[in-house]
């Protein structure tokens, strides 16, 4: 991997989306994920149209996934949808919304190349970002990992975009 990333990249929050140029070298969020364990991607009902079935794998009716498949909507020069349609979950990526809280994916390029200060910067103003939701899209686009998954694959940033107690299964 870090042949591809010789120098740092941007990686910027601009108008509600976290700019990720390490996306365009990479693409492994958005490729074969080599697992059966899908990762689900919830869906605002603004972005569910009768196209979906075509730019997504689905969970259900409102929550796409990544999994052996990676992504329909994934190119070699990256995503074809526009970012209205893609799920939060894309525009936060390497950030990740968890049991109502901030973590970083471990593996991506922009976690392993800049410092968790500058990651913590970005992550802060995406819950900016999210405290604009209303509280049930919030549980709806959070994940519900389990801390062992939480401890092996993410860091936590210590950032709580809505209480867990106020978190439902999806």
């Amino acid at each position: 991997m870090a042949s591809c990333f010789y120098r740092k990249k941007v990686l910027d929050w601009r108008d509600g989306w976290l700019d990720n140029d390490y996306c365009a070298d990479c693409l492994y969020c958005c490729g074969p994920q080599g697992t059966d364990e899908p990762f689900p991607m919830a869906l605002l009902p603004g972005q569910i149209s009768g196209r979906t079935p075509d730019d997504f794998y689905l969970l259900n009716k409102n929550t796409a996934c990544l999994g052996k498949e990676g992504c329909k909507s994934e190119t070699s020069k990256g995503c074809r949808l526009p970012r209205e349609l893609r799920p939060v979950a894309c525009g936060l990526f390497p950030i990740v919304l968890a049991n109502g809280r901030l973590y970083l994916y471990k593996t991506c390029p922009a976690v392993v190349f800049n410092t968790l200060d500058e990651l913590a910067m970005l992550a802060e103003k995406a819950a900016g970002w999210l405290a604009n939701f209303p509280l049930d899209e919030l549980r709806h686009i959070s994940l519900n990992l389990s801390s062992e998954k939480l401890a092996a694959d993410y860091i936590d940033l210590g950032i709580e975009v809505f209480p867990v107690s106020a978190k439902k299964q999806i």
